[in-house]
């Protein structure tokens, strides 16, 4: 017959090791990542005497743990997002610090340059007033080092933050790795079907971790194995096989690294694939953040550089002579791909400000063509020649061709180096060209009603441009000869030949433009000559200190102020969006921590009343063995 002496046994070491469990739970209620246990009791195999089964008392069946894989894979996405939010607000909050600045901003060194300006063009022969323009331009320069040397701490921090948390993912998945390692083990080859649940436990700690650092999908196979797979379905782990991640130096550009993913037989960059996490808020804020901001910054300086050039060229100096530029700034920074073969090289120079944009190219040779390609996609392409020109987006790229291979390519950043490299070239306050190189007299002589405007310079590389040049009418003065060759109406005329004469007409000759008017007499003579000795005269400073109004970006859209503004706000724009959508991603991690919480979570009222209980049965069952003992001794008693 059934041995109660055996059953009670069974239920004893049942219940203390059901008392066992709930005082784990107990101990590891404040365990991060900690999962209630719980004991599932069955009876053992009945025994079958004379007609009926009889029990054999009762076993655990196993000590399984709470588990939901749809919260588990909810908090895990949810913390992969929250934690990308997160890194990447962090990060564009030091930009927007950075360029929103009223006191280390550009746009009030900005403003006080123009007003200086202005100061030489209200007196144009004050020295003091010119010092303080070439001063005020030199600390202009120096704001703009200024916040780019933040930027580049920002991105070599960047670069330092992506190689330690590449690392910390490889630690994170031999951990894991590990882990499974040991659940194998634990498994005794097979003999044992249950696995450990605090190494479970373990293993989706080590998950959610990892999940704050890349965005990851987690596939559940048999026997409690899983595989971790990343960006577009990189293996990062195969039960026990790890592959591992690199930060690399880019092919295209060694001074930023790439995300290597190391198969079995070869090296795949996959920045562009990963998306969450710690890393992904990295790499999007460099790609998103911190390189448009840094070329914009530089478009920002280089049309400065280019439209001061321009203007200061169209005017004269104290000295007699044509402007000279005031700033300068490096050419297009032009990269060679380290996998190149080919002996090709490509040199650029910014073109048209007003056509550039903030993008980066990459250009590359497919054998017969040149195909130059932005991060917007726009591409533009020119046969292969010796050397070969291609103009675009601003840019006037020289392609010498020869010896290119097939897969030669090159990074070109047009505007990335502009606001590290501005500086002032002008320092001597009298080669400030305040003045216009021409002037118009009438003679004193004239005896009509005939007007000639100051004039305006359209060719400043015009040879002829400082030669006097004379117009007389004739009698009748319905026309009048010029002793140079002028254009008007856009028809040629040489010197010495009748002009017809029209009021409020335009002149063109030797780089520069007169509007006449008025009613003239025979005899009147109007000259237009060389401007040496008119340092009184402010009108190039006024077209200079004008140049602070004038749409210079975007198609001549975009003022400096404007284009500097527009930065500014798409920095601060993006910066307070992802801090709203990180705030509401953080609610939603908040929730879907409760909800596992909730579901897995160890409750002590519920542990409380669980001790109770298996204490009861604990003390139910002791009673039974002693009810055999009094049994047995009846039965001794009796037969002695």
């Amino acid at each position: 017959m059934p041995d109660m002496l055996n059953t009670a046994i069974s239920g004893l070491l049942t219940f203390q090791r059901a008392l066992s469990t709930t005082s784990h739970n107990i101990s590891n209620v404040n365990t991060e990542g900690y999962s209630r246990q719980h004991v599932e009791i069955a009876t053992n195999t009945p025994s079958f005497v004379g007609n009926s089964f009889f029990g054999n008392g009762v076993n655990i069946d196993a000590v399984a743990r709470a588990y939901d894989q749809f919260l588990t894979q909810e908090l895990r996405d949810t913390t992969s997002v929250h934690s990308r939010l997160e890194k990447f607000g962090e990060l564009s909050a030091h930009i927007d610090d950075v360029l929103a600045d009223p006191q280390g901003g550009v746009s009030p060194i900005l403003h006080d340059f123009f007003t200086s300006i202005q100061d030489v063009a209200d007196d144009p022969t004050s020295s003091t007033a010119r010092f303080a323009m070439i001063n005020t331009g030199a600390t202009l320069t120096s704001r703009f080092h200024n916040i780019d040397n933040r930027f580049e701490e920002l991105s070599q921090n960047t670069i330092t933050d992506i190689r330690n948390v590449v690392d910390e993912i490889n630690d994170l998945v031999i951990a894991i790795r590990d882990v499974n390692i040991a659940l194998n083990d634990s498994n005794a080859g097979g003999r044992v079907t249950q696995q450990s649940s605090d190494l479970l436990d373990k293993r989706d700690a080590l998950l959610n971790q990892l999940a704050e650092r890349i965005d990851i999908s987690v596939i559940n196979e048999q026997d409690n194995h899983i595989s971790i797979f990343i960006g577009n379905g990189q293996t990062v782990l195969s039960d026990t096989v790890a592959f591992g991640l690199s930060a690399q130096p880019s092919i295209a550009d060694p001074t930023q690294d790439v995300i290597a993913y190391n198969g079995l037989l070869t090296v795949t960059d996959i920045s562009p694939q990963l998306g969450g996490g710690e890393l992904g808020g990295l790499l999007d804020f460099r790609r998103n953040i911190l390189e448009p901001t840094r070329n914009s910054l530089g478009r920002t300086a280089i049309g400065l550089a280019e439209i001061m050039n321009a203007q200061m060229r169209d005017g004269m100096d104290l000295n007699g002579n044509l402007g000279q530029d005031f700033y300068s700034y490096s050419p297009p920074e032009i990269t060679a791909f380290t996998t190149n073969t080919g002996t090709a090289t490509v040199t650029g120079i910014i073109s048209d400000v007003s056509a550039l944009t903030i993008d980066n190219y990459e250009i590359a040779f497919d054998g017969a063509n040149w195909t130059l390609t932005s991060d917007s996609g726009t591409t533009a392409s020119v046969a292969n020649g010796a050397p070969a020109t291609l103009v675009f987006e601003g840019l006037t790229l020289t392609i010498n061709g020869a010896g290119a291979v097939v897969g030669d390519s090159f990074t070109i950043k047009p505007t990335g180096a502009g606001a590290e490299t501005l500086q002032v070239v002008l320092t001597d306050s009298r080669e400030i060209a305040a003045a216009v190189p021409i002037r118009t007299l009438s003679s004193l002589n004239n005896l009509g009603t005939l007007e000639i405007n100051p004039g305006i310079v359209t060719d400043v590389t015009d040879p002829n441009l400082l030669n006097t040049a004379t117009f007389t009418f004739d009698n009748p003065p319905t026309t009048f000869t010029s002793n140079v060759d002028v254009v008007v109406g856009g028809v040629p005329i040489l010197a010495g030949a009748p002009i017809a004469y029209a009021n409020n007409m335009v002149v063109d000759a030797n780089g520069w433009q007169v509007d006449l008017r008025g009613v003239p007499q025979a005899g009147d003579v109007l000259t237009v000559e060389s401007n040496v000795g008119g340092v009184g005269d402010n009108r190039n400073a006024l077209n200079l200190a004008n140049l602070q109004n004038i749409g210079v970006f975007d198609g001549g859209i975009a003022s400096f102020q404007e284009d500097y503004g527009k930065l500014v706000g798409f920095v601060g724009s993006t910066t307070l969006s992802s801090n709203i959508e990180r705030d509401a991603q953080q609610s939603l991690l908040i929730q879907a921590e409760n909800r596992k919480s909730a579901r897995v979570g160890v409750n002590l009222d519920e542990e409380a009343a669980d001790l109770i209980r298996f204490q009861q049965a604990y003390e139910a069952t002791a009673r039974i063995i002693s009810t055999v003992q009094t049994m047995f001794e009846t039965l001794l008693n009796s037969v002695r």
